[in-house]
């Protein structure tokens, strides 16, 4: 137990062509170094785990190495090399800038970076996480690393690169790491599980590749719990059900009753999934992915796009050959749609159940018109499989019907105006026709008493005075207001009211053929007619808006300005 070492250091690379998956950063610096094209700062940023801090570590070795190979490696048989591999080098000095971030921490760097080295012909300082540094560290630095001695290179090394103030990316040749393909992780774990003597299934290995996320550090640590855990022998259950990944089998399944419309079927799967412990909203990220991938198993040219096993690579081109491409690519529009609604639900759950159903029924209306077309008949065929005798029948009561005959009104025997137009009706006035003879002339004599009477200005003024009240009482104070302080005459059955300016023109217009109904109801006479004017003045009457009436009390008081300035205020206009 005293002697175990982590796979992450025991299987650490110690030269360039071992690192895994950064082909593109080690080939440019075996070049500069057999070239001799050393910068003075170097700058390594990328994701957790890809092996920004291992490759400058090579690469220090390397360029200290006094016997280097023909392919630019280090010998790992000189002096330097060999002091270098157990720890004993004092041409390296590593930095963890999270915990030495301060100013007093760099000027201590630079004191040492005067000294020559004592072995080989340059020292390296490893400055890790180096976007911890304060801005007042960073710039005590940019003097050193614009210009340091020659026997001295930097290399920083970070995640976040932009964290780093530009005067330092300008000094720095920066290299960016990219995540490892799970393809080489899965293969580096084969290679470590074969010298540990541990059996694995190919599944197995992808599936610590896949939870690894492009990190070789993670994958290895998850490589040694899981061989904790199951022994020599990595199975593909064992790894699923220690590492909480839902069983691809689910989604295979429940694609196959989406396409047979088994609705009961999923919604029992998907209970089961989430008595396990699994998030709705994972296991629906999981079924974007899958459909995703039946979408690139359509054509042989993406397949290489998936980055599972072979075996499963042949699962999802059996299964995408069952699916049609209109019904993947609606599915894959109704999961994202799910998924950006997915945290603003109150029911989550219910959420993602709907968006099963809607997948489950995604074929049916194609399969119920081609349904439609074979057992349908079209509607030639049924006419012309129909009996000429029913033909005829149908024929003969079309020739049957006749056009309807047209009446025409004829002309009144009086005058329109004499003629009682009721301005309001009720469905209660409304009485079934009746046979009996109605004396025209005695109806208009009787209904020209009772409209047509005659109208004093006193009646007007009254009548006007009531709407108004009414008004009022109603809420629309501004239309009361108006008629209260309005002129009003009256000449020849028209009422003429005189207001003072065009808004309160606009409100009476508005009502206009309402407020004439109700006169001529109160004053019984259809013959009323109403005019609105505006009142003559000298001087131009202002409208009575609240932006004008703010304007003239902001004249007169100059403080209201600085008041809606302070309090941000509007005008409502």
């Amino acid at each position: 137990m005293d002697g175990f070492i982590v796979s992450a250091r025991k299987y650490r690379p110690q030269h360039f062509n071992t690192v895994v998956g950064q082909s593109h950063i080690t080939n440019t610096l075996k070049n500069a170094i057999s070239n001799n094209q050393l910068a003075q700062a170097y700058l390594f940023c990328g994701p957790r785990g890809v092996g920004k801090t291992t490759c400058a570590r090579i690469f220090a070795k390397t360029i200290n190495c006094t016997n280097k190979l023909e392919n630019g490696e280090a010998c790992d048989k000189c002096e330097s090399c060999t002091s270098f591999n157990t720890g004993a080098s004092l041409n390296v000095y590593e930095l963890d800038a999270a915990s030495n971030n301060s100013v007093e921490d760099i000027r201590h760097l630079v004191d040492q970076v005067r000294f020559a080295p004592q072995l080989g012909e340059y020292k390296v300082y490893i400055i890790d996480e180096v976007h911890m540094l304060s801005t007042a560290a960073f710039n005590a630095f940019l003097k050193t690393l614009e210009e340091p001695p020659k026997h001295a290179k930097f290399i920083l090394a970070t995640t976040e690169k932009h964290k780093i103030i530009p005067t330092i990316l300008s000094r720095c040749q920066v290299f960016n790491f990219n995540r490892i393909k799970t393809e080489d992780i899965s293969e580096h774990l084969a290679f470590m599980a074969k010298n540990e003597n541990v059996t694995f299934e190919p599944e197995a290995l992808q599936i610590i590749a896949q939870k690894a996320d492009g990190g070789l550090r993670d994958a290895c640590s998850i490589f040694d719990q899981m061989v904790a855990f199951t022994g020599s022998h990595l199975t593909y259950k064992q790894i699923v059900e220690n590492l909480h990944v839902l069983d691809y089998d689910y989604y295979f399944e429940i694609i196959n009753q989406m396409i047979n419309q088994g609705l009961p079927n999923i919604m029992v799967t998907f209970d089961e999934i989430l008595k396990k412990g699994f998030d709705g909203h994972n296991f629906l990220i999981g079924l974007g992915e899958h459909i995703r991938n039946l979408l690139v198993s359509k054509d042989s040219y993406t397949t290489s796009l998936l980055e599972v096993s072979e075996n499963l690579k042949k699962r999802y081109s059996e299964q995408a050959t069952n699916c049609s491409l209109q019904f993947l690519l609606k599915a894959l529009s109704i999961i994202s749609k799910t998924d950006v609604n997915y945290k603003s639900a109150k029911n989550q759950r219910l959420l993602v159940e709907i968006t099963l159903m809607q997948l489950c029924y995604l074929t049916a209306p194609l399969e119920a018109e081609k349904k439609n077309d074979i057992t349908e008949p079209s509607t030639a065929e049924k006419y012309a499989s129909s009996d000429k005798n029913t033909n005829q029948t149908i024929i003969q009561k079309i020739n049957s019907l006749q056009e309807p005959e047209i009446k025409f009104a004829t002309k009144p025997t009086f005058a329109f105006d004499k003629i009682n137009i009721k301005s309001e009706f009720s469905l209660n006035e409304v009485k079934p026709k009746q046979n009996t003879v109605v004396n025209t002339t005695t109806t208009v004599n009787e209904t020209n008493t009772l409209v047509n009477t005659e109208v004093k200005t006193q009646h007007v003024l009254d009548s006007i005075k009531n709407f108004a009240d009414s008004k009022m009482a109603a809420g629309a104070r501004q239309i009361g207001t108006t008629l209260n302080t309005a002129k009003i005459s009256f000449v020849n059955n028209t009422i003429t009211i005189q207001i003072q300016n065009e808004s309160q023109k606009e409100q009476l217009q508005s009502i206009k053929q309402n407020f004439l109904d109700e006169l001529r109801k109160s004053l019984q006479n259809n013959l009323i007619k109403l005019e609105i004017e505006l009142l003559e003045s000298s001087e131009p009457v202002k409208a009575y808006k609240p932006s004008d009436i703010f304007k003239e009390l902001a004249e007169k008081n100059p403080a209201l300005l600085e008041l809606k300035k302070e309090f941000d205020l509007e005008i409502d206009y």
